[in-house]
């Protein structure tokens, strides 16, 4: 009876866990680039012991056409690269800017990564208000002027756990690689919206309240199956 007790509170753990995934999934519904993550689901490792493990959804979100020349959405597989001040980090957010200083930079203000390092406008170029062009292979002009290729990434293994900073990725080196140019595409001037469902969380939500409060009902009542118990171990 105790371990049902154990066992019942541990799934409501979970379950709040989840409430919580599904909380910020529908709080990140307008975050650009936010990719979903799917409730927690509990597998056994291989020394037997169980332990809940979190997946993220990579499936691709709808494109907005915003005409601004700096935005930028992949179509297909990979992440843009951003230097934080943790280290480099993936994200889909395609949502760039140039800074006072001349780099090419997200919202945040964290450098844009390209196949040469940082991507740099020196300031001279910027006085001379010429266009930026992204080609679909991710090459940057400005003017005639070639700046970079966007360096475009993507996790070796999704199965593995994946830790988020916001809406970026951290992420083990051995588990990226570089994209080939064949197997995706940049779109200037887009963005690529959440790919958040907003009914199916409130559906699963719903139903997780639903679970919880079942559980919680089976925990009192083998509580007070125990309390009787005791009771009648006493007589």
């Amino acid at each position: 009876m105790i371990k049902g007790i154990y066992n019942s509170a541990r799934s409501l753990d979970a379950r709040q866990k989840n409430m919580d995934i599904i909380s910020n999934n529908l709080a990140n519904l307008n975050t650009v680039g936010f990719k979903r993550e799917v409730p927690f689901s509990q597998v056994i490792s291989e020394m037997g012991e169980s332990r809940f493990r979190q997946v993220t959804d990579f499936r691709q979100g709808d494109f907005i056409t915003t005409s601004n020349p700096l935005d930028m959405a992949i179509s297909g597989a990979g992440l843009f690269v951003v230097k934080t001040e943790n280290g480099l980090q993936l994200t889909r957010n395609g949502r760039f800017q140039i800074s006072d200083e001349g780099f090419l930079v997200n919202s945040a203000g964290q450098k844009v990564i390209g196949k040469n390092g940082e991507i740099s406008f020196s300031n001279s170029m910027l006085s001379q208000n010429r266009s930026v062009s992204v080609s679909k292979e991710g090459e940057i002009k400005y003017g005639e002027d070639i700046m970079d290729a966007l360096l475009i990434v993507r996790f070796t293994n999704q199965d593995n756990e994946l830790l988020k900073s916001s809406s970026n990725f951290i992420f083990d080196e051995s588990n990226i690689e570089e994209v080939p140019e064949s197997e995706y595409q940049i779109a200037q001037g887009y963005l690529e919206e959440s790919n958040v469902n907003p009914i199916l969380e409130m559906e699963a939500m719903i139903n997780l309240s639903k679970d919880y409060e079942s559980t919680y009902k089976m925990i009192q009542q083998l509580d007070q199956s125990l309390e009787k118990a005791n009771e009648i171990g006493k007589v």
